[in-house]
């Protein structure tokens, strides 16, 4: 494993598994690469995967920095959507994961999968990067999701339900950040930072090299945040984000991708959610 930019790490080995320890350490239809914008910029498109379903997932502990390894329905469902992509026939110019055991496991599972069906396509190397990690919950992590809901209702001082609660996606975030005593829970500014960072110095990079497709695993609620940044009114389309959906997001010219500059006025929500890549899942 070999230290890279910002934080990410290069990741040589594609059957990596995820680690064992309760906390991690600290911080559709193919997109044709390359293809020129309408503007006559270098477009980027993200296919942002969720991680396979874990062992924290089946019983219903929250799960943020804290991490659990892929249930045999999680690595199935990776290695499911690895093979959908393949066959569609979708190039990456990069791949990153979030530096936590379960997206690295995930991404390992599908690109090992993906080298099966189609061992001709392009095998970039591995990224990790903890600017996509899920959020930090602080003292909620590993704990009971009821717990969570118990926090948020007290928070806004009445019920809420999961679609309303991810309409206020930043007072979700600021109002777990004020019950965490640990310190370590983010603000939703902290987390709308660290994602923007990424995007933008992602489809930048890639835009250098001549633009395409960029294939990310990471968590739930950084894909829910990312379509919060992007287009509020779709924060419920789906109000589920299933285990090893598939969600695009695409930057129209990498090359006007300064930092900062995570908005609707450069970046695209595409297909949110999708189960399409999965298949039969055999």
């Amino acid at each position: 494993m070999v230290s890279g930019e910002n934080g990410a790490r290069v990741l040589g080995d594609p059957t990596a598994s995820a680690a064992d320890g309760r906390f991690a350490v600290p911080l559709g239809e193919a997109t044709p690469a390359a293809a020129p914008s309408p503007s006559g910029g270098t477009p980027v498109t993200f296919y942002i995967v969720r991680h396979g379903q874990t062992e924290y997932n089946l019983k219903h502990l929250v799960q943020g920095w804290c991490d659990a390894p892929l249930t045999e329905a999680g690595v199935r469902d990776a290695r499911a959507c690895g093979r959908g992509l393949a066959r569609a026939g979708i190039e990456f110019a990069a791949t990153y994961s979030s530096d936590l055991g379960r997206a690295v496991q995930t991404m390992g599972e599908l690109l090992s999968a993906r080298s099966e069906v189609a061992p001709d396509l392009a095998f970039p190397s591995r990224m990790s990067d903890s600017r996509i990690r899920e959020w930090c919950y602080g003292d909620l992590e590993a704990r009971p999701g009821t717990l969570m809901r118990d926090v948020l209702n007290e928070g806004f001082g009445c019920d809420m339900s999961f679609e309303e609660l991810n309409v206020c996606l930043p007072e979700t975030a600021d109002a777990i950040k004020r019950w965490d005593a640990s310190g370590k829970a983010e603000s939703w500014e902290q987390i709308k930072a660290r994602l923007g960072d990424f995007y933008c110095d992602v489809a930048r990079k890639v835009a250098l090299s001549g633009g395409g497709n960029v294939l990310v695993v990471t968590h739930s609620f950084v894909i829910r945040s990312t379509m919060y940044l992007l287009d509020p009114a779709r924060v419920n389309d789906p109000v589920k984000i299933e285990n090893a959906s598939v969600t695009k997001v695409t930057c129209d010219d990498g090359f006007a991708c300064d930092r900062g500059a995570f908005s609707s006025a450069l970046f695209t929500l595409g297909v949110t959610g999708s189960t399409s890549f999965l298949g039969s899942r055999l």
